[in-house]
């Protein structure tokens, strides 16, 4: 037998020697003593357990709302054996009338908060009543205020003499409809226990909160038969309302219908978990199996964290009580063995982010290289004429040694290495940006002027407008500049060229030169060739209309 249940025996067998105590003391102020202090003695007897009971309920139920009920069904209980006591040592009949009247106040609202509690049997401890609950007050209330003005309209006690006392009266409609309403709320209640003593999914019962319940209808009946022995000892109705009241719903608590703090003992022998619960002074009251021996005082008043290590898998944990603290221990072995493997693994991933990368630099790497060969491919592509000319150019350089052919030459090839600059500029600026700004094609007319000043033929640029131009349309107007340069290089003296950008592009040229440039026409669709008298040619091209 575990120490807990020991000491509930050990209690238990001194409360029903306190009630057998003071169920003599029924016995002695009738036929031996003689004296009102042997009745106030046992009141106080009675007065002292329940408030006891009232101060275990408060250290050992756990949750909230049935701790609530059950404090306030102990503590009308004492209040109802204090009126009695009361109305029993004084001879006054006014205030006798009034503290038998205030009895009702303890007998309406025990039944009803019974309901409450037997409502909450068997359930968690964040269980919350319904609302409808609430509606019992109600009923409860207007009995109550019924019996409290009783002297008003006598519908509960009525007083044939004329004499209001409880010593001479009547029951009136009233009394039974507040000893319904109790028998209601008592008979609800002991039919949810009796309901509740079921053990889910099975047929066993558990007996012992019945046991009080059978031994309150054998009291009953031989309370009505008016046995003798029974009404010398147990006679105080009062009393043994209260006892049998207390002892089902004691019962419910020792048996687990409503959860308290016993049973420590059982639980700490089955439980597999290493824990210990101490007082305020950290000296040891349970402590489980698995704990493998009891923490020291010392050690545990040490602690200044809620957790500490004992070791490198082992966690020892605190936690405050309301009269003591909990410890016990964590096994962290696994969450150890856990950290490992993810270090292990972010070492992997680190060395194949590390390959990756390398991997993702070296494609990279790679697809730069093939963007620039399809550039430099493109490049090439697109002035492949211009570079033979230059391959051309050079070669005549080196041969001929006249000085003024070789400075024709030379400006030759900067107009032409200049075009396959700018025109290659305009090819990656395209490809990066999508389109190019009228500015960079300014840049590149202008450039090429300026050589073609240098090499001896006068040749002004104009571009009036802001903004962007496709690709095509840029490439294109500079290539018809080239072609008019390429063409009239030997006989080339003036060149005028006018572009203008706004909703469309226009391209005008001036040259005056030797060979026709009627030939271009073929190459640039939708260019317009004239020639004046002057000879100096005249060209016009839109290349939105080439490209319709």
């Amino acid at each position: 037998m575990s120490k807990a249940a020991k000491k509930s025996i050990l209690y238990a067998l001194g409360v029903l020697a306190l009630i057998a105590f003071a169920m003599w003391l029924r016995y002695a102020s009738r036929h031996i003593f003689h004296s009102p202090a042997v009745s106030h003695l046992r009141s106080g007897i009675y007065v002292f357990l329940f408030s006891v009971w009232c101060y275990s309920l408060w250290i050992r139920i756990v949750q909230t709302q049935v701790r609530r009920y059950l404090l306030a069904i102990s503590v009308l209980m004492v209040l109802w054996i204090l009126l009695r006591s009361i109305k029993f040592s004084i001879e006054n009949t006014d205030a006798e009338r009034w503290l038998w009247y205030f009895y009702y106040f303890p007998m309406l609202f025990i039944p009803m908060l019974s309901v409450f509690v037997s409502r909450s049997l068997g359930k968690g401890e964040d269980f919350r009543l319904p609302r409808w609950t609430k509606l019992l007050y109600f009923p409860t209330l207007l009995l109550l205020l019924l019996v409290l003005t009783n002297d008003l309209h006598q519908q509960v006690f009525s007083f044939p003499s004329g004499v209001l006392s409880d010593r001479e009266y009547r029951y009136e409609v009233g009394y039974f409809f507040v000893m319904g309403w109790e028998s209601l709320c008592a008979g609800f209640a002991l039919l949810s226990m009796v309901r509740n003593c079921r053990i889910p999914r099975g047929r066993s019962v558990c007996w012992l909160p019945l046991v009080p319940l059978a031994l309150s209808l054998a009291y009953a009946c031989a309370y009505v038969k008016e046995i003798y022995w029974v009404w010398v000892l147990a006679g105080d109705m009062t009393v043994s309302q209260c006892l049998i009241f207390a002892s089902i719903l004691e019962c419910c608590i020792q048996c687990g219908l409503i959860p308290s703090n016993l049973g420590y003992d059982e639980l700490f022998e089955a439980t597999s978990l290493p824990v210990q619960i101490t007082d305020q002074a950290f000296c040891s009251q349970y402590v489980s199996v698995a704990m493998q021996g009891t923490l020291p005082p010392n050690e545990l008043r040490q602690m200044r964290q809620d957790t500490i290590h004992l070791g490198d898998d082992t966690l020892l944990k605190r936690h405050r009580l309301r009269r003591g603290w909990v410890f016990w221990k964590e096994d962290i072995s696994a969450l150890n063995q856990i950290q490992k493997e993810l270090e292990l693994t972010g070492d992997e991933l680190r060395d194949t982010g590390d390959v990756l990368a390398a991997e993702n630099a070296q494609h990279a790497r790679w697809l730069k290289l093939t963007e620039e060969n399809r550039l430099y491919d493109m490049m090439e592509s697109q002035t492949a004429r211009q570079i033979a000319m230059l391959r051309d150019l050079l070669a005549e350089l080196r041969k001929t040694e006249d000085p003024d052919r070789a400075r024709h030459l030379l400006g030759q090839v900067i107009i032409i290495g200049t075009y396959i600059k700018r025109r290659s500029n305009l090819i990656f600026v395209g490809v990066q940006r999508g389109a190019i700004s009228v500015q960079e094609l300014r840049l590149c007319l202008n450039e090429s002027s300026e050589n073609i000043s240098v090499y001896g033929a006068d040749c002004r640029t104009i571009v009036k407008g802001e903004g962007q131009l496709t690709v095509e349309q840029a490439t294109q107007v500079y290539d018809l500049f080239e072609a008019v340069v390429e063409t009239e290089l030997e006989s080339l003296r003036a060149l005028l060229i006018s572009i203008e950008v706004g909703k469309r592009v226009e391209v005008a040229l001036c040259a005056a030169a030797a060979e026709p440039l009627r030939g271009l026409c073929g190459r640039f669709p939708g260019l317009e060739w004239e020639q004046d008298e002057d000879g100096l040619q005249y060209l016009t091209w839109e290349p939105e209309k080439a490209r319709g």
